[in-house]
């Protein structure tokens, strides 16, 4: 009986949590192996440097879509430097100051680096969106070395819808990495599930 309460109790937060999106920041150092507790998977090596692409593979099958064409680079490869030593991808906004990110639906949280075209310290700004709500997050990388990292997670069951970029100067964008979760009332229903098979069993 306290099992079935408790999962009941867990269920029930899960639904008046408040939905919306949160943030997480890295500076330069390397991407964690979770945002918010949320493991994450890194996006798979994209061979086709310099080719202009609208959308790129995500781990597992998904998609990564883009607003505007970029330019799919390798670090030394069509783009001089990062930072903690990646040596991936990224993708350059071909000379535009702004670009929209869309992950697969279902996304529960996505992590991503971004670095300046020029060197030099610039202000880069995130926006994640779960469709009605929206977090903004400003970083200063520098285009020498100075790649940093932001991971956004939905909150309350919310997805992460898009992510938006925008700065004073031309970036590039890399080193994905995403997760795809059943949200936590999901989570309850299937504890409740088992539990009550489990008791049929006895």
């Amino acid at each position: 009986m306290k099992a079935i309460l408790a999962l009941t109790a867990v269920a029930g937060f899960a639904a008046i949590a408040t939905a919306g999106i949160g943030v997480e920041t890295y500076g330069t150092g390397a991407p964690p192996a979770t945002v918010n507790g949320i493991a994450v998977t890194a996006a798979p090596f994209d061979g086709g440097i310099f080719a202009d692409v609208t959308s790129v593979a995500l781990a597992g099958g998904d998609s990564l879509g883009f607003s505007s064409a970029v330019s799919t680079r390798q670090i030394g490869f069509g783009w001089a430097t990062w930072s903690h030593g990646y040596a991936g991808n990224c993708y350059y906004t071909n000379g535009a100051t702004s670009v929209t990110m869309t992950p697969s639906a279902g996304t529960k949280a996505f992590q991503f680096y971004g670095e300046p075209n020029p060197f030099g310290v610039f202000q880069m700004t995130a926006t994640g969106s779960d469709g009605s709500t929206s977090t903004a997050s400003q970083q200063f990388p520098d285009g020498s070395s100075g790649a940093t990292g932001w991971g956004f997670y939905g909150t309350g069951g919310a997805d992460v819808v898009s992510v938006s970029v925008s700065s004073d100067v031309d970036f590039a964008v890399g080193e994905f990495a995403h997760s795809k979760v059943p949200a936590p009332a999901s989570l309850a229903a299937v504890g409740l599930a088992a539990l009550a098979a489990g008791r049929r069993r006895r």
